[in-house]
């Protein structure tokens, strides 16, 4: 049987919680410990990855298409997608250029 001290505290909305550190409680006792998250998702749109003949790395939703930094970044805006507001920012600079 494993025994270890508990340590009872109050957090910030005044519920009683038990910690198995000194740490943890001082988090939870000044209202550090992190929440989830539940705003809104936000839209992905999906994307493929192309290589330009001079090397540059870009991805690209129909005709927009959006310069990524290197090899490593597209692929991961091909797996995951890029948020609508990411492209839509990328489009505008564009458009500025």
């Amino acid at each position: 049987m494993i025994s270890y001290d508990a340590i009872k505290t109050t957090d910030t909305n005044g519920q009683t919680v038990t910690c198995s550190n000194l740490q943890s409680a001082i988090a939870y006792r000044s209202g550090r410990v992190p929440t989830k998250n539940t705003g809104p998702v936000e839209t992905r749109v999906n994307v493929t990855a192309f290589v330009s003949p001079s090397g540059q790395y870009y991805v690209q939703h129909g005709n927009q298409r959006m310069d990524v930094a290197n090899a490593q970044t597209a692929r991961h805006y091909a797996k995951h997608g890029v948020s609508l507001s990411v492209m839509i920012t990328a489009s505008l600079e564009g458009l500025r250029a």
